[in-house]
This record gives structure tokens, sequence and C-alpha cells, in this order.
């Protein structure tokens, strides 16, 4: 059985021809070291007495997705072809493997790249635009349901492939009403570190949990502490429950109970779990502590495309609305941009030129509590005083500050589940 996407260990396999092996690991370096991408890539992951006819289909079925590098080099090697067809394989198996053909030359697409949007890299060079493009094509359709307009519900389920059926059919009927189903990531920090899960629910409008059962009527502990987190902060809350899971007494008002997935559900069952989803759509309501991100930077015609793809990225990223300052047009603005900064749920500031606006909304930040992180053009500087304890992420052009930014937002994300259904 091929293993789920979300839990391979590499975003994508970067697939090429030696002899581009220049172009390809410019693209490799800003990827990794820039961008902060897992990138399976021959050099770094390929054993020298491994054998390629094992080892390669093996990387690919451990990716999350392809970058094939095109040119006339790879289009004679025939390695291109092959790789293709092991994608095209995990495509079949997983419906969101994502294929991109990255040209490094003038040569034409060939035939069974043609339906696939590419990418224009000559010699492997990245700018603004290919920085952008190159994120998007490891995020698909992620951005389907826009950040700043959806109605978020936090999911509490099992991914075990024996537990999941349950909880898939549910996220479907709630995906079906145009519902944002939100998880945390599976490789992100719980409760260990404080209240990152109690947050994110927080930030949604309600909350369903998918209780499996884990032998004699247990189930989840932590998706129990979930449902807790859910009702003390006053969601709308269903709890569906395999049925032999003893349900606490005090979730029997808001449980419906499954019968076994090889058991025909009656009429009735069907009908509750409907009235069940029903009810969390009427009842949703906007939260007050919103997750958001501000992005603290200069404006102007000259920076308003990377200011629109650095906002595209951290919302891609983390799944969260950015809101910039040149965005706040009513009311008391200054007031207005300060609360903003206050309640964002991390900064990102670009210090650059110590631009007053700028470093009063990281001060803010600053003097708030809130996560800031600040990016400054190169050559490094001595930053204000305020600053000095802080880390500076410095860049040198704009697709190095795009790579940076993603690379501090992804720590940040959270999970959006309406795309991995069905896959």
């Amino acid at each position: 059985m091929s293993q789920a996407i979300q839990k391979r260990r590499f975003d994508t396999f970067l697939s090429h021809a030696h002899l581009d092996k220049g172009a390809v690991s410019r693209v490799h370096t800003w990827l990794t070291d820039v961008a902060g991408v897992s990138v399976w890539y021959d050099e770094t992951h390929l054993p020298p007495s491994a054998s390629i006819a094992t080892a390669l289909p093996q990387a690919i079925a451990d990716c999350r997705s392809m970058i094939i590098a095109v040119s006339k080099a790879s289009l004679q090697s025939g390695w291109v072809e092959e790789e293709y067809n092991a994608a095209m394989a995990q495509r079949t198996s997983v419906r969101k493997y994502r294929i991109t053909p990255l040209r490094l030359d003038d040569s034409p697409v060939p035939h069974f790249l043609q339906s696939t949007k590419w990418i224009d890299a000559r010699d492997g060079n990245i700018d603004l635009s290919i920085a952008n493009d190159l994120l998007a094509s490891l995020y698909g359709e992620e951005l389907s349901l826009d950040p700043r307009k959806a109605r978020d519900v936090y999911i509490s389920r099992t991914w075990r492939d024996n537990e999941a059926p349950p909880a898939d059919r549910v996220c479907r009927l709630l995906a079906e009403r145009g519902l944002r189903l939100v998880g945390d990531s599976k490789d992100q920090a719980g409760f260990q570190e404080g209240q990152r899960v109690k947050s994110i629910i927080a930030s949604c409008g309600a909350l369903v949990a998918v209780l499996p059962h884990r032998g004699n009527g247990s189930t989840s502990t932590y998706m129990l502490k979930e449902i807790a987190f859910g009702l003390e902060l006053g969601l709308p809350c269903l709890v569906v429950a395999e049925p032999e899971v003893r349900v606490p007494a005090d979730l029997d008002a808001i449980a419906i109970c499954l019968l076994p997935q090889d058991a025909e559900q009656s009429d009735a069952l069907e009908l509750e779990l409907i009235r069940g989803v029903d009810r969390i759509d009427e009842e949703w309501e906007k939260p007050d502590q919103t997750h958001f991100t501000f992005l603290a930077t200069t404006f102007g015609n000259e920076r308003s495309e990377r200011n629109r793809v650095l906002r595209q990225v951290i919302e891609r990223v983390t799944a969260m609305p950015c809101i910039m300052g040149d965005d706040i047009r009513e009311g008391q603005i200054q007031q207005v941009i300060i609360d903003a900064v206050r309640r964002a749920f991390f900064v990102i500031a670009d210090i650059s030129e110590e631009n007053l606006n700028t470093c009063v909304e990281a001060g803010v930040a600053l003097g708030a509590g809130r996560r800031l992180h600040l990016v400054a053009e190169a050559p490094r500087r001595r930053p204000p005083f305020m600053f000095r304890d802080q880390q500076v992420w410095h860049y040198s052009n704009d697709a190095e500050l795009v790579g940076k930014v993603h690379r501090i937002a992804f720590p940040y994300r959270r999970r959006v589940l309406n795309a991995e259904l069905g896959q």
C-alpha cells in the first residue's frame, strides 16, 4: 500500500540529467538552504553503493511531489521519462502527488508533460516569479479556500489507516457545506509547547471530533483533550464515536455513536449524523481570536509585486490571512495598525534602511510579546538598538527574501484537510 502523502519524508524529488548538475544545484540550494524545503537529491541522498534501479523508485515514493528539470540533456537521457512514469504511478495511488516541469533551456516540453503547467528557469536562475512558482508547486490546491474568507472548523481525528474511514466520511460531509477543515500539522509541537493546539482551536468557529476505538472502550486521550479545549472555549462541538467507545458522560449531549463499518447504517443514524453536521454549519460563529499574520514592510509601486508574492507565500504555507499596513484604509489608521500588530499570531518586519513605520510596527510587536521575525537587505549592518538581541535574516535579492520568508513562516503552518479528502 502506498504511504499517505502527509507521512512522506521529503517535500519533493528533483529529477534531472547529470549534465545539468550546475543549473540543478542552484535550484537545489535555493530550495533547501534558502527556502527550507526538504528535497530528495541524488548528490546528497543516493549512497555510492546504491542500486539506482531500486533506490530511485523508493525515493520517489518517499516524496510528496516531483520537480522534473527539462533540457536537451534530460530529454536525451531517458531517465526523465522513466522517473516521470514512476511519479505518475504515485499519482494514480495518491491523488495529491504533484509533478512540475522546470525548463532549463529552450527545449520543447515533451508531449507527456504538456498538460502540466511548467516553470521556465533558464540555467537554474531564480527570480521573484520563479521563486513563487516553485513554492506554489509544492502546495498544490491548498489555497483553494481563501484564508481571509474561510469558515474554519477544527478537526480532531485519527490518521491511522485502519481507523480513518469514519473520520473521512464526517470530514467530507463538513467540506460539502463549504467549511474549511483545520488541524495541527503532524510534525509540529502539540501540548509539549504550551497552548499551541488550544490557540489553533480558539481561532476556529467550531470543533468536530471523530473518536476511534483503541480497545476496552478507550479512545485517544489527546483527542479528548482537544474536545475539552473546544468546550472550555465555548465552541459549537460535535463528537462522533465508534460504537465500542465509552463516551465520557459530559459529552453525551454532543455525541453520535456510529455503527461498525461492516454493518449497514440505519436511516435514523444517517439522519442523525447529517443533522449533527448541519448543526455545526448553522452554529458556526466567527471566532474572537482569529489567527492572522502581519507583514511590516515598505510600500510603493516598485514593491507592489514583491509584497503581493510575499503575502501569497505566507498565506499558502500558514493557511492564515496576511495583513499589511497598506490594507487598512478606515478608522484611525495608526491605531488600527497598532491593534492588528498586537493581535497577530506572528509578525515579519523588513527593517531594511530602518524605515520608521516598519520599525515602529516591529517595536509594537516586541512590546506586545508577539512572535517577531526580522529581515533586512544585505549588506549586514547593526540593527536599531531595540532589536540588537533579535535574529535578523539577511537577503540579497527578491528571490532570496521570498525563500527566507517561507522558511520563517513554515513552523507556524496548520493543516488544511479539505484537499486531502479522497486521496
